[in-house]
């Protein structure tokens, strides 16, 4: 499972699950099938660039209410989805080109997602994790990728012909198939215990895309 989210996410809700890959902050840090312990690829990372981002985030977020400051252990993120609509969209296109040059020249850049802003390490990023688990474990039986993040994109590119690339929601995507909302995600999920084979599965995919 590769995702956005902290470690602390993913160790709450899927750590007890037996021979599962966990990747966290887009990859920034994983951990094996078997094991307990949290690893990064780029040990020892500095992170004396939160100050100044965070001050530039906090200021947005006193400006913006509902918004708020998400620190991470590689990441800080301000997010307004309690905000109104319209000023928070306007506000994130503007936070998004003040870090565009707060950050030039840097190992960071700034991602507009969906209802937030996150600012992250280049190196952190879903489509390399992929590489890690194909390159470690290249025999798997069936690989799919749900998200509704432009971070999603660059693994959704990655991915060969024979997967499942799943786009939720209306925006543009280079995804093979879209859904609606998470409640679809779920139905589909969910035919994967109940259905008896991939045939089954991919008509109630195929009928569920747009």
């Amino acid at each position: 499972i590769v995702s956005g989210r902290a470690k602390s996410d993913l160790e709450q809700w899927f750590g007890k699950i037996p021979n599962l890959w966990l990747a966290a902050e887009h990859g920034a840090v994983m951990r094996n099938p078997g094991e307990k312990e949290w690893t990064s690829s780029h040990p020892n990372v500095p992170d004396n660039w939160k100050k100044d981002v965070y001050e530039v985030l906090e200021h947005f977020a006193d400006k913006t209410p509902g918004s708020y400051v998400e620190e991470k252990d590689f990441s800080l993120v301000w997010h307004y989805r309690m905000s109104d609509p319209e000023f928070g969209e306007w506000l994130a296109n503007e936070l998004n080109s003040t870090l565009d040059e707060l950050l030039a020249d840097t190992q960071l850049r700034a991602i507009q997602g969906r209802k937030n802003v996150e600012v992250k390490l280049i190196w952190a990023n879903k489509a390399d994790v992929l590489a890690q688990m194909t390159h470690d474990e290249p025999d798997f039986d069936f690989m799919m990728a749900a998200g509704d993040d432009t971070t999603d994109e660059d693994l959704f590119a990655k991915m060969g012909p024979e997967s499942w690339t799943v786009h939720i929601g209306s925006e543009r995507t280079v995804a093979r198939y879209r859904l609606r909302d998470y409640r679809e995600v779920l139905d589909l999920l969910t035919s994967f215990s109940e259905a008896p084979g991939e045939r089954s599965r991919r008509r109630r995919l195929t009928a569920a895309a747009r």
